[in-house]
């Protein structure tokens, strides 16, 4: 069998795939290649090369990191220029606030030297 260098290719999935297409991918080649849902058929000498490399491709695909690492190593190499390219995240909406009421309450009764504060229960959701 021969070697594919290309995670994309292994994989069977073009650079401007998104994170639940690779793992979707990854999953359908881990069930149809994997020792133990083979099937009882003859053993192909390959298939242990293959599944090493579709978990090589899964684990450097699987880190928008190293997936960025690996996609501007290939533009430095020249690989093919004119595929597609992934467009870059939208930035992360900054989180809501959180608004907190101060209402004055009288003060709490004392009984035996602790102070009491007795109330209607509250459940926030």
């Amino acid at each position: 069998m021969s070697i594919d260098r290309d995670p994309y290719r292994v994989l069977g999935l073009t650079p401007a795939a998104s994170q639940s297409e690779i793992a979707r991918a990854y999953r359908r080649l881990l069930r149809r290649h994997h020792p133990d849902t083979r099937g009882p058929g003859p053993a192909d000498p390959g298939a242990d090369e293959h599944l090493q490399q579709i978990l090589a491709a899964y684990t450097l695909l699987r880190d928008p990191g190293r997936r960025a690492a690996h996609d501007h190593t290939d533009l430095l190499r020249g690989a093919d220029p004119g595929r597609q390219r992934r467009a870059p995240p939208p930035p992360a909406p900054d989180p809501p606030r959180i608004r907190v009421r101060i209402v004055p309450r009288p003060a709490a009764r004392r009984m035996f030297g602790i102070t009491v504060r007795i109330g209607p229960v509250r459940w926030h959701h």
